[in-house]
């Protein structure tokens, strides 16, 4: 039997016919969000300093109705949505419908909640925007986030004396405004008989407890970006 053999123009024309069948088929598990014409954006700039903060990736949750809107559960979990620039530029598209093959499911979005990452040296907060009360779907919205950066505290208490801490009462942080997180960063022997912690903590008034009072919380200050503030605990 002879062998069936297709000449050169023949496999030409049979791969341009395959070609289309392959493109019209559509993922069965791909998630398709369609967007508002509208968005939220704005620069992140230190609050103290100006300097802008790159590399800030934002995810978020989309709310519909039938899951109660903002105060029930998310069908959708955008992540990477946005990313701040070298300028501290951020722009978010604001989501309009979604067909979730993933999940065999379609909405309509009411509601969504933007969610920007911890970085190195800011630990931000969400917002959540109601598409009814907010119109972010009607109109763009321009938010700057000035994240408050940090300085040093610096504590020295007796070896003898309760070695355990804690941060009391910062003001509220917001979406705006985040605060920097208070950090641990060392603890070493001061001299024979102190040692001595040291710690990130938000340009602001704040409150530890440490040594031997520690339910009894002692009040400080960092003025501005880099200080460092020295507390002195259970030292006669």
């Amino acid at each position: 039997m002879k062998p069936f053999t297709l000449n050169p123009l023949s496999l030409v024309l049979v791969f341009l016919l395959v070609i289309p069948f392959f493109f019209s088929c559509k993922d069965s598990d791909e998630d398709i969000i369609t967007y508002y014409d509208t968005y939220i954006d704005g620069y992140i700039k230190d609050y103290h300093t100006g300097e802008p903060v790159a590399g800030v990736i934002f995810d978020a949750k989309y709310f519909d109705e039938s899951n109660g809107g903002l105060f029930g559960t998310s069908p959708y979990y955008a992540t990477n949505i946005a990313v701040s620039n070298s300028q501290g530029y951020y722009k978010i598209k604001i989501p309009k419908h979604g067909d979730l093959g993933s999940i065999d499911a379609s909405y309509d979005f009411i509601a969504i909640r933007i969610i920007p990452r911890a970085t190195e040296n800011y630990n931000f907060e969400f917002r959540s925007f109601d598409y009814k009360d907010d119109r972010v779907n009607v109109e763009s919205k321009k938010i700057d986030i000035r994240p408050i950066t940090y300085g040093y505290l610096k504590v020295i208490l007796p070896k003898s004396s309760n070695q355990g801490w804690g941060f009391w009462n910062y003001p509220e942080s917001c979406f705006e405004t985040p605060y920097y997180k208070p950090k641990f960063i060392i603890s070493e022997s001061y001299n024979d008989s102190l040692n001595y912690f040291l710690f990130n903590v938000p340009v602001s008034i704040g409150n530890i407890g440490i040594g031997n009072n520690a339910w009894n919380p002692r009040q400080f200050t960092i003025d501005n970006p880099r200080d460092t503030t020295t507390l002195y605990v259970d030292i006669e």
